[in-house]
């Protein structure tokens, strides 16, 4: 290895190839050409007399090394720029930054464009991209630099299974309730039904990222006997659709059904089992704890759901 002369652009190049595993995407990560990342990747080789990256059949993979060099490269970087913006804090009317979110599409109408929206008002250089895809490596993406900060439930064993949720902080942004609903037009929904009322109804499965099992799922899990489940589906937006017009019901939280106003098709009563609530919290990596621009973007993310969202509805 020669670290003479490491020029430190290098090192944000060679982040963005270890994240991307592709040139072509990680220049249009940096914002830069084909050819100048191909370039930074021929130095880096040299650099750490290591390829790097290897054409394994169609894909590039990363060498060893390089799987090796991921998480310490980022860490590093954000120690750099942590201590350059620490000296002067975050301007959000006068300092640019980009945010990469991770939330449900639901979360999404009812929280996350709201608070964007409303953030525009305050720091016009402020960039933020949402991803609605939930799915159970939730925490790699994390871990590994691919987002910034999700919302969703922080608890043990929903996440990563065997995950270290010691490297992540966290904080409880709002609340909400699940309702079961139906269609007006089934006469077998009402309110007060016995749960043996509930089993004889077709139920809709709401089943994130098509293998995670929702809360109201897992507590079903745990009973001795469950309705047939005809449909399951990945958003609880389209379980609603799929109730309506049908004899079936499903299990979805209170905000969203209201955010859908659809109040007037649907038969809204309280589940004939205990759920308990659904917290929806911040997540995001200890990394970010002390970021300057991090801290700001979550105040006004708890901000906005304090002043909107706070209690369960």
């Amino acid at each position: 290895m020669h670290f003479d002369g490491l020029d430190l652009n290098l090192l944000v190049a060679l982040d963005a190839l270890l994240s991307e595993q592709s040139v072509t995407r990680a220049a249009s990560r940096l914002c830069v050409t084909q050819p100048a990342v191909s370039v930074a990747l021929q130095k880096l080789r040299v650099q750490f007399s290591d390829q790097l990256l290897e054409r394994v059949g169609r894909r590039m993979e990363l060498t060893p090394f390089a799987q090796d060099l991921a998480i310490p490269v980022k860490e590093l970087l954000h120690q750099v720029r942590t201590l350059v913006e620490s000296r002067s804090g975050f301007d959000p009317q006068v300092d640019s930054r980009s945010f990469r979110m991770l939330m449900s599409s639901s979360i999404a109408q009812i929280f996350g464009v709201p608070a964007l929206r409303e953030m525009r008002r305050h720091a016009p250089g402020v960039h933020c991209q949402i991803d609605v895809f939930v799915a159970p490596d939730l925490l790699r993406r994390l871990q590994d630099g691919e987002i910034d900060l999700c919302i969703q439930l922080f608890q043990p064993g929903v996440w990563d299974p065997g995950g270290d949720l010691q490297s992540f902080s966290h904080e409880s942004l709002f609340s909400d309730r699940y309702v079961l609903i139906g269609d007006t037009s089934n006469p077998l929904l009402f309110e007060g039904m016995s749960f043996d009322d509930f089993c004889r109804i077709d139920h809709v499965e709401t089943r994130f990222g098509g293998n995670l099992v929702s809360i109201p799922e897992r507590s079903l899990s745990s009973m001795p006997k469950r309705p047939n489940t005809p449909i399951v589906v990945p958003t609880y937006n389209l379980a609603i659709e799929a109730v309506i017009g049908s004899a079936m019901t499903a299990i979805v939280p209170h905000r969203v059904v209201r955010n859908a106003a659809l109040d007037d098709r649907l038969t809204i009563i309280e589940p004939p089992f205990a759920i308990g609530l659904l917290e929806q919290s911040m997540i995001w990596h200890k990394r970010f704890d002390n970021d300057p621009g991090h801290i700001w973007f979550r105040n006004h993310l708890a901000t906005y759901a304090r002043t909107h969202l706070l209690h369960a509805d």
